[in-house]
C-alpha cells in the first residue's frame, strides 16, 4: 500500500508540472550562417569509419554549376573530412580539400587507433588520378 502511495504521489507531481519533466516551449529559428546552410543543403557522405578513437566521416560538396570548368556546367567538389574523438567531450575538428572533379572514395588504406589513410580518384572517365591521404585529430595530409 505504502509503494502504491508512493507511485501516485510521484505520478501526480511530475504530471503537475511540465517543467519537471519535460522540456520548456520549443522554439524555431532561421540560421543565417551562410557556409552552415550551403553545407546541409549540398553534401553528401561518401564514406565513413567509426572505430574505439575516433570517427571519420568523408563528405562531397558541389561548388555550384559551371564550376568544373567546362561548358556542360559540370560541377566540382570538395571533400570535407569531419573527424572526432570519443569522450564526454570530444575534440572535433572539419578539413576541407578540393576542389576535385567527379571525386569517388576508394578504399580505407590504413586503420590504426588514431590515424586513418584512405583513397580518393576523382577526374574525367578517360584521366582519373588517384590520392591517398592520412588524417588524425589534428590534421589533414596527403600521403605518396
Amino acid at each position: 500500500m505504502k509503494k502504491i502511495l508512493q507511485i501516485l504521489i510521484l505520478t501526480i507531481i511530475l504530471t503537475s508540472s511540465n517543467k519537471i519533466i519535460g522540456q520548456q516551449e520549443l522554439k524555431i529559428k532561421k540560421l543565417q550562417n551562410e557556409s552552415l546552410i550551403k553545407v546541409l543543403n549540398n553534401s553528401q557522405l561518401i564514406a565513413e569509419n567509426r572505430e574505439n578513437w575516433i570517427s571519420v566521416r568523408i563528405y562531397t560538396v558541389d561548388n555550384g554549376s559551371g564550376s568544373a570548368g567546362f561548358e556542360s556546367g559540370e560541377v566540382s567538389h570538395n571533400l570535407l573530412i569531419a573527424i572526432s574523438g570519443f569522450d564526454e567531450n570530444p575534440e572535433q575538428n572539419l578539413f576541407e580539400i578540393g576542389p576535385f572533379y567527379n571525386p569517388d572514395f576508394q578504399k580505407w588504406i590504413e586503420l590504426k587507433d588514431y590515424v586513418k589513410s584512405f583513397e580518393i580518384i576523382y577526374g574525367g572517365l578517360d584521366n582519373r588520378k588517384k590520392i591517398k591521404l592520412k588524417v588524425n585529430l589534428k590534421k589533414l595530409e596527403l600521403i605518396d
